[in-house]
């Protein structure tokens, strides 16, 4: 019986059960919000944040340069580490091929 318990799905429902009664019991302990005609914690947007005109426009020139140098470099890595624990098992040529693109790659990011 106790097993059943420890089944996630039943685990949820009294964890769900659970949290639905204690916010129950303590909503009156809670306090009210004071209704203010014509604050800005009512406007329609976000509870009251004043929203600015201009619109902001990100700008991903520098991030995926970095992104790509990042995932570059950890493939790399995991591939090389993975080569050495059997390196002749892939071919050494398929080794150097890997890492002079993975060179080429890294130039085109960072001269061109």
């Amino acid at each position: 019986m106790m097993d059943i318990l420890l089944f996630p799905p039943v685990a949820f429902v009294i964890s769900l059960v659970f949290v639905m009664a204690l916010s129950g019991l303590l909503s009156p302990l809670s306090t009210k919000a004071a209704r203010v005609p014509g604050s800005a914690k009512h406007k329609a947007y976000g509870c009251g944040e004043e929203v600015s005109s201009e619109k902001a426009i990100p700008d991903y020139q520098g991030f995926f340069p970095f992104a790509i140098f990042f995932t570059l470099l950890h493939v790399a890595g995991l591939m090389l580490a993975t080569w050495s624990f059997n390196p002749l098992s892939a071919g050494i040529e398929l080794v150097a091929g890997y890492i002079a693109a993975v060179v080429v790659i890294l130039a085109i990011l960072f001269v061109g």
